[in-house]
């Protein structure tokens, strides 16, 4: 994690933006903090001890992305669609209230190894995540780079037919070229 912030900060300009608070780090047995450029962010995290998901994607593989998260505009609507699909869910819809709105979200196993998807609907919810306990002020870069979005993620296979027919039949997604 000190390796990844320096990079993010000094390299990339992002800010961070918060990290896990007490509750979350000790449950998931890592610590977490959240970067921001634009409408970008990466929650990177790093094992505290052994047992948590950090720990365990990490004996598996290099660094690498263990979640894509996707925003949604109808939270019960998208997981029934990715059920009747074939979409193999890791938890129900999980919902979550704080002063200014709610946020639900639930959970996929991939074609992509030990990577998931993650589906959040926002409807005012102000902090990232449940758990992620905001800077007061962001610390670090001003996105001199100007980072808007990520317009697509690269991944590897041995073979393309499986993951390219699940993108299009379980994620609904078509190809662009």
């Amino acid at each position: 994690l000190p390796r990844v912030h320096s990079f993010m900060l000094d390299k990339l300009d992002f800010a961070e933006v918060g990290v896990a608070g007490g509750k979350l780090a000790e449950a998931g047995r890592q610590t977490s903090a959240v970067f921001q450029a634009g409408d970008v962010f990466f929650i990177v995290c790093a094992p505290r001890g052994e047992g948590g998901r950090a720990w365990r994607f990490l004996r598996k593989h290099p660094e690498g992305v263990g979640t894509l998260i996707f925003e949604v505009e109808d939270i019960d609507h998208t997981f029934r669609l990715i059920e009747e699909r074939g979409g193999t869910p890791i938890t129900d819809v999980q919902r979550f209230n704080d002063d200014s709105g709610t946020l639900a979200m639930f959970s996929i196993t991939t074609p992509f190894g030990d990577t998931t998807f993650r589906f959040v609907e926002r409807r005012g919810f102000a902090t990232l995540f449940p758990g992620i306990e905001p800077h007061p002020k962001p610390i670090g870069g001003q996105n001199a780079h100007r980072f808007q979005r990520i317009d697509h993620v690269t991944s590897n296979f041995q073979t393309m037919a499986p993951a390219l027919l699940w993108m299009e039949h379980v994620m609904g997604m078509e190809r662009f070229w």
